[in-house]
């Protein structure tokens, strides 16, 4: 498939590339964060909170879809940004590719058709950020030449089908040895039970679990709470499959699943999950700070799933997400994210480089092994005087 016989289509309403999007699905891995069900989701919440501007590009090459990129016009202080759909809550964007185009495509070409995109749509800035460097054995067309390093990585390995071995090779035996006797200590607190929910009660205990769980956590650690406010709530509730509102409801199952660990009858960790293609995403996850955190029911629940991934004939990759945690480096290895930035207008230059110094000094912090611990011990202080003021 030759990029010279592509023709571009722009809408500006998911329904319209309704039948691109499936037709590309059934073609080539992509990911949860830009599939249908959850940036329809998405936009008719959080989307709607914030007045962004769907863009859905689509490449086509003698009729048949090659590319859709989700994408959505961004205004601020009179600069319009075209950046990914939805990428205030999802953790990396990658498009959706054929796979016959995708092994050709290059930067040069994709720069020169989302440039000519820009100018259609009025677009100040085009900003994309948090797409893998290679992605399904090449480097990816979307990032392009002096496009710089994401503020974090996301975590991620492929998956044996021996959950032995694995748990060999990244712990130590002591570090086994401790998790398993904190894996029966919660045993031992009676009705223990980690499971998937399936039916609408468990889900929804679930998702009440998750949520007062999450807003412990960012209280007492000082960290702002991504799902405090209703669009985000209502969002989170859609694509775990409860309330789903408007064409949400359209696209059939939820894109996420629920994983619960519960003992001594209350649900002590929780960790939210999608399975795409051969991949499981881990997206987002909590712990009840009670009686019960010295065992830490997180770590418990994270390697019961992955075991079970393992296991599964139809896994055979882990991704945990962006964002550093010991539990990642543990059982994952960082794949970076990049960054691509391209003015089209003066204001456009002007945003362009604010953008790239604040997300150069964001990426300073996040991996510098003073200043992001520094970082997060005094937002704990600032909670703890907080809490006892």
């Amino acid at each position: 498939m030759s990029s010279t016989d592509l023709e571009l289509s722009i809408f500006t309403r998911l329904s319209e590339a309704q039948a691109d999007w499936q037709q590309l699905k059934d073609v080539l891995h992509s990911n949860p964060y830009q599939s249908p069900g959850w940036l329809c989701s998405w936009f008719e919440t959080v989307g709607q909170s914030l007045n962004c501007t769907p863009v859905i590009v689509v490449g086509r090459c003698r009729g048949q879809a090659v590319f859709l990129l989700p994408l959505q016009l961004e205004r601020s202080a009179g600069i319009s940004a075209l950046t990914f759909l939805g990428h205030q809550n999802g953790n990396q964007n990658t498009g959706l590719w054929h796979a016959d185009f995708y092994r050709g495509a290059t930067a040069d070409e994709m720069k020169s058709h989302l440039s000519a995109v820009c100018k259609q749509v009025g677009a100040d800035l085009l900003k994309l950020e948090n797409v893998p460097e290679t992605w399904l054995g090449r480097d990816h067309p979307l990032v392009f030449k002096g496009a710089t390093s994401s503020p974090s990585p996301v975590f991620a390995r492929a998956l044996p089908s021996d959950f032995g071995q694995l748990f060999n090779d990244t712990h130590s035996k002591s570090s086994r040895k401790n998790l398993l006797r904190k894996e029966r200590h919660l045993q031992a607190a009676g009705n223990y039970t980690i499971a998937k929910a399936t039916s609408p009660v468990d889900r929804q205990r679930g998702f009440d679990a998750f949520l007062e769980q999450r807003s412990v956590r960012a209280r007492e650690a000082g960290i702002p709470n991504v799902f405090s406010a209703p669009p985000a709530k209502t969002f989170l509730s859609s694509v775990v499959g409860l309330d789903a509102t408007g064409s949400a409801q359209d696209h059939g199952a939820h894109p996420l699943d629920l994983w619960y660990l519960e003992a001594g009858d209350r649900i002590r960790a929780t960790y939210l999950c999608a399975q795409h293609g051969k991949t499981l995403y881990a997206y987002s996850n909590s712990v009840a700070h009670d009686d019960m955190l010295p065992n830490s029911p997180g770590l418990v629940l994270i390697k019961e799933i992955i075991e079970r991934a393992c296991g599964d004939p139809t896994i055979d990759t882990l991704d945990l997400g962006l964002g550093e945690e010991r539990y990642k480096t543990t059982w994952a290895e960082p794949v970076p994210l990049k960054d691509s930035l391209l003015a089209m207008t003066w204001k456009g230059a002007l945003r362009m480089r604010l953008e790239a110094a604040r997300l150069k000094a964001k990426t300073h912090v996040r991996n510098s092994s003073v200043l992001w611990p520094l970082i997060r011990h005094l937002r704990k202080m600032k909670a703890g005087f907080s809490g006892n003021s």
